[in-house]
């Protein structure tokens, strides 16, 4: 089978990636003027009798008061996307370093309370010492790491139990009680820069909340995600909770499995035991398609012996699928996310039912649309559309040197996001087919707020 990739957008430039920080708001709609003013008549004198003595009145009329504007309700899918992309970006790039500056900044600690258990007599000020680093340490997890793990409450409070314990021994002057604090300070934070721990609680392998969260619709049945990165070294992961599962050897874990020609799957997981590979797996898709990560792209693999039921034997049939509706000029970031219904069934057909999802970011909401139409006007033709969730997709078509495929396409905000890609026309697809479960189980089928409704209908 030819895997090389073709190449169809005719729209290509240099790709740049600037640092985007944070979550931006939306901008409320402009001012409404109501006109009101409580300016009155002149009612001085000023008389035609020319009387100088008789002076003119000078009425001062009050500033007319503008309406201050009221904020449109935020869209709540528009910032959920931008939590999505801006999560993913901060994994891919700022993960490594914040990771390695954890370690770094709990030194310091430690090494004060080692050198503290050395001394004979302990004061006041050898408590203000420790908070000095267990604070700063603090402020560190607080801002860097808080947002993005679900840490212990202790490492982001400088003044935490263990902490107090020990200034209270100080304080009384309980050398014993001092000693067994320190004691139980050094084991906390000794603990919390193990490899054990750092693997759990600070894990991008798999990375669990928030943005597992954010990546779930939040309704029924649980999830599984992949995560690729391309512009962050390709960075590819997944996310998973661990409210379906613990980790250890028994019980279901997330793991990712590597086809024979290189592509991979993280949208995965069950009970397995030590060297569990593609080989193992025998339950094939009823359709014969797998979607797959490959090297900063998404392909879709087909069952090329179809006489044996084995995930080992699919093949590249559509390589690099979304670059059909990839615009690189005024493009500042992307990713893609392949959304999975979680099954712990090892056997089961819906093992491997992920679905891809291509998440593009523009400078602004102007330039997403400038990117649609642009794609609109050249490679993709349209072909309806269809609803998800509320919001109206266009559905398109591309052609694939030679065959089409298919997809449905949205833009909200400064992103443009592209979905249910596949090789099945439009008129072919069940509604099941349109919209796979997968993806409404994805932050794409958040229901449209009742306050994005009342506005659009206002």
């Amino acid at each position: 089978m030819d895997s090389s990739r073709r190449r169809l957008l005719a729209v290509t430039s240099s790709l740049a990636f600037p640092l985007l920080a944070g979550c931006t708001g939306l901008v409320g709609g402009g001012s409404n003027d109501d006109g009101s003013s409580d300016g009155g008549d002149d009612s001085g004198g000023g008389g035609g009798d020319g009387d100088s003595n008789e002076q003119t009145e000078t009425t001062t009329e009050t500033p007319t008061e503008t309406a201050t504007a009221t904020p449109e309700p935020p869209d709540e899918f528009l910032l959920r996307t931008r939590q999505v992309m801006d999560e993913i970006r901060w994994f891919g790039t700022e993960y490594p370093r914040a990771k390695r500056n954890f370690v770094l900044r709990v030194k310091p600690v430690r090494e004060t309370i080692e050198s503290l258990r050395e001394r004979n007599t302990l004061a006041e000020g050898d408590v203000v010492e420790l908070r000095e680093k267990t604070t700063a340490l603090a402020t560190f997890v607080s801002e860097e790491l808080a947002p993005h793990f679900e840490l212990d409450g202790r490492l982001r409070n400088g003044e935490n139990g263990l902490v107090r314990n020990f200034a209270a021994a100080v304080e009384q002057d309980d050398s014993q009680a001092s000693q067994d604090a320190l004691g139980r300070l050094a084991v906390f934070y000794e603990r919390v820069t193990s490899e054990s721990y750092i693997e759990h609680n600070l894990s991008a392998h798999p990375i669990e909340e928030p943005l597992h969260g954010m990546l779930s619709a939040g309704g029924e049945g649980q999830t599984i995600f992949g995560v690729s990165y391309p512009p962050g070294d390709n960075f590819t992961t997944q996310t998973f909770s661990d409210e379906y599962s613990g980790r250890g050897p028994d019980e279901v874990r997330p793991h990712s499995h590597t086809f024979p020609t290189g592509q991979t799957v993280y949208d995965h997981a069950h009970e397995y035991d030590a060297g569990h590979d593609i080989f193992d797996h025998a339950n094939e898709r009823p359709d014969g398609l797998a979607y797959t990560f490959s090297q900063g792209s998404v392909d879709i693999l087909k069952d090329t012996k179809a006489w044996r039921e084995r995930l080992a034997d699919y093949q590249p049939k559509y390589t690099d699928v979304f670059d059909g509706v990839a615009v690189r000029d005024g493009r500042v970031d992307y990713a893609y996310v392949m959304a999975n219904t979680l099954v712990t069934d090892r056997t089961s057909e819906a093992q491997f039912a992920g679905r891809p999802i291509f998440v593009q970011r523009f400078e602004d909401e102007s330039g997403a649309a400038a990117a649609m139409n642009t794609l609109l006007e050249t490679t993709l033709s349209e072909d309806g559309t269809t609803s998800l969730a509320g919001r109206e997709w266009t559905k398109v078509f591309y052609d694939y040197d030679g065959p089409n495929l298919y997809g449905n396409l949205y833009q909200v905000g400064e992103f443009l996001l592209a979905a249910s890609v596949s090789p099945t026309p439009h008129r072919e697809r069940r509604a099941e087919d349109q919209w796979p479960t997968p993806l409404k189980q994805s932050w794409l089928g958040m229901e449209v707020s009742e306050e994005t409704t009342e506005t659009a209908d206002g």
